[in-house]
């Protein structure tokens, strides 16, 4: 699975290697499913969501609404 992923997390595209941590296997809570690996920070956020969609989308359109640029 690493190497599918050109040995980067799924979601930033990190490679694993950065900050000195290894990638978590991410899963689907729901049915088991694993997905992906991630690094910490990705799997944080999808866990802190608890991989809510809306709630992702909702971030992102509050990010693009402030956002400076």
């Amino acid at each position: 699975m690493l190497r599918g992923q050109n040995d980067r997390c799924a979601i930033c595209k990190r490679h694993w290697t950065w900050g000195n941590e290894k990638l978590a296997v991410d899963h689907d809570h729901k049915t088991g499913k694993v997905r992906g690996l991630l690094c910490m920070n990705c799997n944080i956020v999808l866990g802190c969501v608890r991989d809510d969609i809306k709630i992702l989308s909702t971030m992102i359109s509050y990010l693009i609404e402030n956002s400076e640029n």
